[in-house]
């Protein structure tokens, strides 16, 4: 392989990770905004049946839609690392 190939193997990663880094902002934002719609569904429906307050049921519900599924997420992910750190830990150990 001469220094060029390698260069712009190089600048071709360098493109994807910065592709990859702009759909998780994406998703995030796709994410925040159904949080923020599926919680003014629920303020809605709340306000109709219950007589709550539409503005704070939309707040909370907006941000228990978001926060909870992204906390049960990160929490697998972290417990996953884990899982393959020891895992790896113990194929070294061989």
């Amino acid at each position: 392989m001469s220094g060029e190939e390698d260069g712009s193997a190089r600048e071709v990663m360098d493109r994807a990770i910065r592709r990859l880094g702009v759909l998780e902002y994406l998703f995030l934002g796709l994410a925040a905004a159904g949080a923020l719609l599926a919680g003014a569904l629920v303020a809605w429906l709340a306000q109709q049946s219950l007589g709550w307050n539409f503005r704070v049921t939309w707040a909370v519900m907006a941000l228990l839609l978001f926060v909870v599924p992204g906390t049960i997420s990160w929490w697998r992910i972290r417990r996953e690392e884990q899982g393959s750190t020891h895992t790896h830990d113990h194929r070294n150990d061989e």
